[in-house]
């Protein structure tokens, strides 16, 4: 159940330029499953809380991964040790399901900042866990290290070549997936990527689950802002159905 909180910053961290690593004490974090996003007040300047994606949780601790776009992130971003964030949530109807227990590996494909919503899934998940993650060039890269010490493989691609495997993140994932038994697929990240891993996973065979990013100005399915196509003409709302959907089910 989502609930308001004020919450203290008790950490702030910068893994790369416009982007703040943000932890807040948090009751509401309890509840807190791989996938679902809060909402958080940006001053009092600014009717709109922004959604930010849960990258991970404790029992009264979010984390929070926030990049620099526009007002409200930038106000969010430029918040110290002791400030307080007025935050919402969690929210979101349908999280990253995990797992079952079992032998068999699932893969975690995060395109950019859509790395930070995977983490938690794959720190949670009792399955070996492969991660691709992708990036422009060098200097964007996060979360390298916290997946590394979480799960089994990690591969960070960049589209220029300056580190790891040079090329699109949704590339090397197939060649990955052609050489390994997964169970499923889980995805994070721009709607182009993720357009093409769900192609992907249509051609292999695996269930492919994905996380869609899109404008929430309600964050409770009111607004209709976040409104997305499904194979089967109907609108489904991002923040309320979602954010999680089966990448088939949607009308790319």
């Amino acid at each position: 159940m989502n609930k308001m909180e004020l919450c203290e910053v008790l950490s702030v961290s910068y893994p790369r330029e416009g982007v703040a690593d943000i932890t807040v004490s948090a009751k509401l974090a309890k509840g807190a499953q791989p996938g679902q996003f809060v909402h958080i007040k940006c001053g009092d300047d600014m009717l709109l809380r922004r959604p930010i994606s849960i990258c991970d949780a404790g029992d009264d601790t979010l984390r929070l991964m926030i990049e620099d776009v526009g007002a409200g992130s930038h106000f969010l971003v430029g918040r110290k040790p002791g400030d307080i964030l007025d935050i919402l949530g969690p929210l979101g109807k349908t999280p990253f399901k995990l797992p079952p227990p079992s032998d068999t590996p699932i893969l975690l494909i995060g395109g950019g900042l859509g790395a930070a919503p995977l983490l938690m899934l794959g720190k949670r998940a009792k399955v070996p866990v492969d991660v691709v993650l992708g990036f422009r060039t060098e200097k964007l890269i996060i979360l390298e290290k916290d997946f590394s010490e979480s799960c089994r493989l990690l591969h960070v691609c960049t589209d220029d070549g300056s580190y790891g495997h040079h090329g699109t993140v949704t590339k090397f994932a197939e060649q990955r997936a052609a050489r390994t038994g997964y169970q499923a697929i889980y995805a994070c990240g721009p709607i182009p990527m993720l357009r093409a891993v769900a192609e992907l996973g249509g051609r292999i065979g695996l269930p492919t689950y994905v996380s869609l990013e899109a404008r929430m100005c309600c964050g409770v399915g009111s607004c209709l802002g976040c409104a997305v196509k499904t194979k089967d003409d109907r609108y489904v709302h991002v923040c309320k159905e979602g954010p999680v959907f089966d990448a088939k089910e949607v009308a790319w």
